[in-house]
């Protein structure tokens, strides 16, 4: 073959592999073969990805993370999502996130809140089946096109609240009974229990223990604190109050 034809063809199969990639990573990035992902949005404060196998994965702005990926978030770090119906979740602080589908019997798809909380607004969908449902370790909330929040405290208490559509919320353990809820209503689902009967979301108070370990938290602080505190520091005067401001120099008299 003559040495410039092959020169030509070689350029040829080069040029139309790096177009082949670039139109790969085109489709990649408008979202189209997330394929049970979700696009990062933004994000702030410091967040921890992994996937499947454990491998820590760079977070970045319009990247898509994977089926399976697992988020973790820090005090005062957020993350907002985009799933590949259009719905959006934005995970709150100190949560933990798993993006673990799989195909119910009625088409939907689960997303897995460990802990933590998040809110969603879920595009809506006209058919019989929910856009998707999502799980934590007591419930499971299906949607068809919502405002919601999900919250799951650290006995594995989930907490439903709904903004705008209506939300249905079952026990992990068992497919019945469920409750549906209203705009401005909430519910409360423990492990294997049934949810709670809805109330307004402005009267449901927190869960029980997890109150009562705030109130030690507080109060060993408080203990702490005073441990700490040395006696006569300040003039008692001045205890817990700013320092006064120094007085104002009197200006020298005139000569």
């Amino acid at each position: 073959m003559n040495k410039n034809v092959a020169g030509v063809l070689v350029v040829f199969i080069s040029l139309f592999v790096v177009l082949s990639a670039m139109s790969q990573t085109a489709a990649v990035s408008s979202g189209h073969d997330l394929h049970g992902g979700a696009i990062v949005l933004d994000f702030s404060g410091k967040v921890k990805v992994h996937d499947v196998g454990g491998r820590s994965l760079e977070l970045a702005r319009n990247g898509i993370l994977a089926q399976g990926a697992v988020i973790e978030t820090d005090p005062n770090a957020k993350v907002l999502l985009r799933l590949e119906d259009g719905s959006e979740i934005l995970l709150r602080e100190s949560s933990h996130l798993v993006l673990n589908q799989e195909k119910l019997s009625t088409g939907s798809t689960l997303f897995e809140l460990i802990l933590g909380r998040l809110r969603a607004v879920v595009t809506k969908r006209f058919t019989g089946t929910p856009s998707f449902q999502l799980g934590t370790p007591s419930a499971i909330v299906a949607v068809r096109g919502t405002r919601f929040e999900v919250e799951v405290n650290n006995h594995n208490v989930t907490e439903v609240d709904v903004e705008q559509g209506l939300v249905q919320v079952t026990g992990r353990s068992a497919s019945e009974p469920s409750v549906l809820l209203e705009p401005g209503f909430s519910t409360r689902v423990g492990l294997d229990r049934v949810p709670e009967a809805p109330i307004p979301t402005s009267r449901i108070r927190p869960d029980a223990r997890e109150e009562q370990e705030n109130k030690n938290k507080k109060k060993m602080r408080s203990s702490n604190s005073s441990a700490h505190e040395p006696s006569s520091a300040v003039p008692e005067s001045h205890q817990g109050t700013e320092p006064p401001e120094p007085a104002e120099a009197p200006k020298p008299a005139p000569q």
